[in-house]
């Protein structure tokens, strides 16, 4: 009305908009935030329509102001972050100069440390599991975690009892832990559960005979110098896993559909989505990847797909 009317006053705009003179002047303000009105005294409704276009350019404009200046703050606010990080990694190291013992009372406490140390080794990684062998659907986890480390240059190296490597699903763990960077080993006797992360970093149960009592994590070289020395000796004392043996090696006679099976296993795609995209059923899926896990000698799904993928056969 304004545009069309420029010698209106307000009240000729609130009577043809049939609402109040203030209600007309709030209006006039909220499009005036909104770059269409802009104030003008010498106005008889002391306002002056702007072109939308120009409104537009305007509001944009100042949009990418705000967003320029946040984006400054939030580049300033990380490396204050980065510099006290730093500077905390150093207080770290220097309180950590004596040992100090972190007690984790319950085992979610400790696989949550368990998978933050693994997170941030920076060199290796040593592990010794007396007792029994780990369920078997941890097995695939297990190899998860340890093609992680690989991938990042950490050294593995894992002692097991015996009695473990004659557990079929675990020999076939065994046999894939061989590889370079990373080293499984089978004892007689090994004293008691530990875990190393680089010289620095120990964990080791609170009760040897009860896991559910949760763990000590020990800090500081002057301790954990001491407990490599022990796993040391276990570790010559112990005798090298196996590879995988020759009468497993992959075959190159995948054909189209298997290895679009393989390489949705290894993504971990579930059975009944490769069923539905293969147009199969999951029965006969399920006789496929049975199929490939017999030829492959493979306990689970994704050590098939692993023992594959490593072997190039996927390209």
């Amino acid at each position: 009305m304004i545009s069309r009317n420029p010698g209106w006053s307000l009240e000729d705009v609130a009577a043809e908009a049939r609402c109040s003179r203030g209600e007309a002047e709030q209006l006039c303000d909220e499009l005036s935030v909104l770059g269409l009105l802009t104030p003008a005294s010498d106005s008889s409704s002391g306002y002056l329509t702007v072109a939308p276009e120009a409104a537009l350019s305007r509001l944009f404009s100042a949009e990418e102001r705000q967003v320029a200046a946040h984006t400054e703050l939030v580049s300033r606010i990380r490396e204050s972050i980065s510099t006290l990080a730093r500077d905390y990694h150093r207080l770290s190291e220097v309180r950590r100069e004596q040992v100090e013992v972190q007690t984790l009372p319950h085992p979610a406490l400790v696989n949550a440390f368990l998978e933050d140390a693994g997170s941030t080794a920076r060199v290796r990684m040593r592990s010794m599991h007396p007792g029994g062998p780990p369920p078997e659907e941890l097995i695939d986890d297990m190899l998860l975690r340890d093609k992680e480390m690989e991938s990042r240059g950490i050294k593995v190296e894992a002692l097991y009892p015996c009695r473990t490597a004659e557990v079929p699903y675990m020999a076939g763990y065994l046999a894939d832990a061989v590889r370079p960077g990373r080293e499984a080993r089978t004892a007689d006797y090994l004293p008691l559960q530990m875990l190393l992360f680089d010289d620095d970093v120990a964990v080791l149960p609170v009760d040897p005979e009860d896991s559910g009592q949760g763990a000590l994590v020990v800090h500081g070289q002057a301790l954990v110098c001491s407990l490599h020395a022990l796993y040391d000796y276990c570790w010559h004392s112990a005798t090298p896993a196996h590879p995988v043996p020759s009468s497993q090696a992959v075959e190159p006679v995948l054909d189209g559909p298997e290895r679009v099976i393989v390489r949705m296993l290894a993504d971990g795609v579930k059975d009944e989505v490769i069923a539905r995209r293969l147009g199969i059923s999951s029965r006969t899926l399920s006789r496929s990847i049975s199929g490939l896990m017999e030829r492959l000698g493979a306990q689970t799904r994704f050590q098939a797909a692993l023992r594959i993928a490593e072997s190039g056969l996927l390209g």
